[in-house]
């Protein structure tokens, strides 16, 4: 008996939890998927991926991500160079006609402060059919509850580009590529 009552305790908390979060769809115009890295070791070039979708699913009673989902068409890469891009999309970098997306779900978040504004989303990315582990630091931006509610936060860190497949080791370009994702979402 004591093991149902725990069991339907259990259900009820975990139901209260699932009630207060709610999905929201990322707003790709108001959401900036960007990344810098070393060029020539002495400079940075800076780039973003312009066509993207995300699910994000957040509970604001307990400030948390519960999910984040994000898919990245290859193609999108802008780092204000066409001749460049059209490199990066190449077998060379990205192979994009093999490998069309990138892919990221979260696996993990935790809080870093007692204000619950910023924490660590730990998750899968996975690019040119090779998945690996990656760290986030989480910065949270805020709620807007106008015509449409939104969320906005920060995420930031690096990847080594190699580890995925992405070009070779060299010293005209980086390895270490970092990582500045603004997002802004709409509640569903």
């Amino acid at each position: 008996m004591r093991k149902i009552l725990f069991s339907l305790a259990a259900c009820s908390l975990l139901t209260l939890s699932l009630a207060n979060a709610k999905e929201y769809v990322v707003d790709t115009a108001h959401t900036d998927v960007g990344f810098k890295i070393k060029h020539m070791q002495i400079s940075n070039t800076k780039g973003n991926f312009a066509d993207f979708k995300g699910i994000v699913d957040f509970d604001e009673k307990t400030m948390k991500l519960n999910k984040l989902e994000a898919t990245i068409q290859i193609a999108s890469i802008d780092t204000g160079n066409e001749g460049r891009d059209e490199h990066l999309r190449d077998t060379d970098f990205f192979d994009a006609k093999k490998f069309p997306e990138m892919k990221f779900v979260m696996t993990e978040f935790k809080f870093d402060d007692d204000e619950k504004d910023e924490g660590i989303v730990k998750g899968d990315l996975t690019i040119k059919g090779i998945t690996k582990p990656i760290e986030l630091e989480y910065e949270f931006g805020g709620i807007s509850k106008g015509d449409v509610e939104k969320i906005g936060f920060n995420l930031s860190g690096k990847i080594d580009r190699t580890e995925f497949g992405v070009g070779e080791k060299s010293l005209a370009i980086g390895s270490e590529v970092k990582l500045d994702i603004e997002i802004e979402a709409d509640a569903k």
